[in-house]
């Protein structure tokens, strides 16, 4: 092999153990614990070593660890709602917030890292960071709105209601994650995110316990009043019990 080709794969190696350290740490101890220094002591290198790889230092490794985790939770949302034909809108939208749920209760670290504000470790990164994840994200359900807009429609508020700065909001989001939707629709979908996001924070960060011990009702009454509000309680399946 060419000199030129081991120093990439020693390079994408260093890469891989640098990124993996980052997540450990995360899962183990916490986003509050991630320096520099110590993502550099796990792979056992000096901390400016690392700046040979990673440009922006401890920034950008947060950067790259978070399109990691974020390609992980991507690909098992997608998986779920794939699960599901094509015009079972209902159970395409329900089936990936199930997943989500599960994976914040399940790895309330890295839920953290992702959707808290890990604004120590990403300093100035992190908005755009937080935005490319977002959209990411829209990529999973966005698809399904889309479609079910097409085919039948859902209840919106009329354009002429809605304050002119929400209008133009909604038109940059829509353009930006190249959904093709009018404001008025893409407001609604993200009126279903914020609900979605709200109850599984809520849980995840432990704002509910120990007063409700149980919170999947609750869950499932929110699934049940989102896909109503878009026309479809009929496709609402419950979930499967072992």
């Amino acid at each position: 092999m060419a000199a030129g080709g081991r120093r990439a794969r020693l390079r994408a190696e260093l890469r891989a153990e640098v990124l993996a350290a980052t997540r450990l740490i995360v899962v183990d101890h916490g986003v509050e614990t991630l320096t520099l220094t110590e993502v550099a002591r796990k792979v056992g290198v000096t901390p400016a070593a690392l700046y040979h790889h990673f440009d922006r230092g401890l920034p950008d490794i947060v950067s790259q660890a978070a399109d990691d985790i974020v390609d992980d939770l991507v690909g098992e949302l997608t998986d779920a709602a794939g699960r599901f034909a094509a015009d079972n809108f209902a159970m395409r939208m329900i089936a990936p917030s199930r997943v989500l749920r599960s994976w914040a209760i399940g790895r309330r670290r890295e839920f953290c890292f992702l959707f808290g504000t890990p604004a120590a470790a990403a300093g100035d990164e992190y908005a755009a960071v937080a935005t490319r994840w977002v959209l990411r994200l829209a990529g999973v359900w966005g698809p399904v709105f889309v479609e079910l807009w097409a085919a039948r429609g859902y209840p919106v508020t009329s354009s002429h209601e809605l304050d002119p700065r929400l209008l133009r909001q909604m038109h940059e989001y829509a353009t930006a994650s190249g959904l093709a939707l009018p404001p008025e629709a893409v407001l609604v979908m993200l009126n279903c995110w914020r609900a979605l996001y709200g109850q599984v924070t809520l849980e995840a960060f432990g704002h509910f316990s120990p007063l409700l011990g149980d919170q999947e009702p609750m869950f499932e009454m929110l699934m049940r009043d989102i896909v109503s509000g878009l026309g479809l309680a009929e496709q609402y399946e419950a979930p499967a019990r072992g």
